[in-house]
């Protein structure tokens, strides 16, 4: 029996639609050791909210990346994965692709991160950014649709 598996990340793209575009988190935009994780949060700057904490350090490479971080304050691991991947898509809409300055940025899950409405989350995670000067003031987050729960 031959399994066949089929990601979204290996379709390849047609017409350059939004909908057809590769949606992945490549493991370059990732901060993934610990050693790194531990040097954002030493040296970065801390800015909270309501439902997430941001650690900010300028990085001196080219691209910047993300790291999520839930303790199991934040629930169980159903409820921890959907904190993250709401974050991480977050930064896929807001930071991912922009121009400018590199920063490794790590976002500690708060526990209504993962139940709070998304266009409260949304509203806080860009508040944070503009206390962190990542976003200008006069940044518009209206413009991306509110992902299916």
């Amino acid at each position: 029996m031959v399994v066949r598996s089929f990601r979204r990340a290996d379709a390849k793209v047609a017409s350059g639609l939004p909908s057809e575009q590769r949606l992945d988190f490549p493991a370059s935009a990732r901060i993934k050791r610990r050693a790194d994780y531990q040097k954002v949060y030493k040296r970065g700057v801390r800015v909270t909210g309501r439902h997430v904490v941001l650690f900010i350090l300028q990085s001196r490479e080219r691209e910047g990346r993300f790291g999520v971080t839930a303790s199991r304050r934040v629930g169980g691991a159903v409820v921890r994965n959907r904190a993250k991947r709401r974050l991480r898509e977050l930064y896929r809409l807001y930071l991912r692709d922009r121009a400018g300055r590199a920063h490794d940025i790590v976002a500690n899950a708060r526990r209504s991160s993962a139940t709070a409405p998304w266009m409260e989350l949304e509203e806080d995670f860009i508040n944070c950014l503009q206390r962190g000067r990542l976003l200008t003031t006069g940044h518009n987050g209206g413009g991306a649709p509110a992902p299916r729960e």
